[in-house]
């Protein structure tokens, strides 16, 4: 595997959903490497507030567009050297409104790549997800664990991934798909209605209420930091890889219970834990394996889980704060 540091240098790349968590850093990695970058953005989920460090900085053109429109998205397509596509319905959005999922993720993708293919994109990097696996058969979870997936937000990838092989085959369009095992960091939404569990953490605690835990707290999740997804990505957009895909994961195993304390020695909180049921839908167990990713692409997580935290309450708190000084 070669990588061309200089590769993305001047190059134009479109990133849909790149006014969202994990698509905005991918764009501030894009300027660093001095790209030409378009955010594709419907808005529902991203934010303008996202983009600041990446248009102060470089050369950003944001487009309010949605993947479901395909002349518009053919339109800002013309032109672009690489793809980066993370516009999705998030998990629990798809259980709640499971024909938009099937629509935003799976019409959506197939929109994309085909404007890929009539653009004449050199490359795409796609978001997956470790929800592809379902709940695991064995652990770590690596790539060839099969698909056993039962819920509408990882049926959608698992078709994503298959209709990704077929413009590969078909085209010969190169892509790469990432499979996200829990990401997390700043720009994380803790305002809507579907919100992860850091944030169902924090909330209740900024709330002075306790947190909740769902389940005994022995669920586990593997957490890796969103500049790490990032890197992740830059990484696989540089390699030679093609048709091919990778866990993103941190290859650590954390417990509910154990994130909930690291939370609660950042914050400095006495408040205890209350118990509820948890959904006997959800996948009690992430743990995934980052073998391939590492020996194929050459990537490794790197930031500390208390590391990460710090940097998440840190960000939350001071976006409060704008939040409470722009009303």
């Amino acid at each position: 595997m070669s990588q061309d540091s200089k590769m993305l240098k001047g190059s134009k790349v479109l990133v849909t959903g790149g006014a969202g968590f994990i698509g905005s850093h991918i764009v501030d990695a894009l300027v660093k490497e001095g790209a030409n970058v378009v955010v594709y953005d419907n808005f529902v989920r991203g934010s303008e507030n996202n983009l600041v460090w990446a248009r102060a900085n470089g050369r950003v053109e944001v487009v309010k567009g949605d993947i479901l429109e395909c002349e518009k998205l053919a339109q800002h397509m013309a032109g672009v050297d690489y793809v980066f596509h993370e516009a999705a319905l998030w998990l629990l959005e798809c259980e709640a409104e499971p024909r938009k999922a099937i629509s935003v993720n799976i019409l959506g993708t197939f929109n994309v790549l085909e404007a890929c293919v009539n653009a004449g994109v050199k490359k795409i990097v796609a978001a997956s997800s470790s929800s592809v696996y379902g709940n695991g058969s064995y652990f770590p979870t690596d790539e060839v664990h099969p698909f056993n997936n039962d819920l509408f937000y990882g049926a959608t990838k698992v078709a994503d991934e298959q209709i990704m092989r077929a413009f590969h085959k078909k085209h010969g369009l190169k892509v790469v798909g990432l499979r996200y095992l829990n990401a997390y960091g700043p720009r994380m939404d803790f305002r809507s209605a579907y919100v992860m569990v850091i944030m169902n953490f924090l909330n209740k605690l900024d709330a002075g209420e306790a947190p909740v835990i769902l389940g005994d707290g022995s669920a586990t999740l593997d957490l890796v930091y969103v500049e790490d997804v990032a890197r992740a990505n830059i990484i696989a957009l540089k390699s030679e890889i093609e048709c091919d895909f990778f866990n993103i994961a941190s290859g650590k195993e954390t417990t509910l219970r154990e994130l909930l304390d690291t939370i609660l020695k950042i914050t400095g909180s006495k408040l205890a834990p209350v118990y509820e049921p948890r959904d006997a839908r959800l996948v009690v167990r992430r743990f995934g394996c980052p073998k391939k990713a590492s020996e194929v692409l050459g990537f490794t997580a790197t930031t500390p889980n208390e590391a990460g935290l710090r940097r998440v309450i840190e960000w939350r708190r001071s976006e409060k704060g704008a939040h409470g000084r722009r009303q």
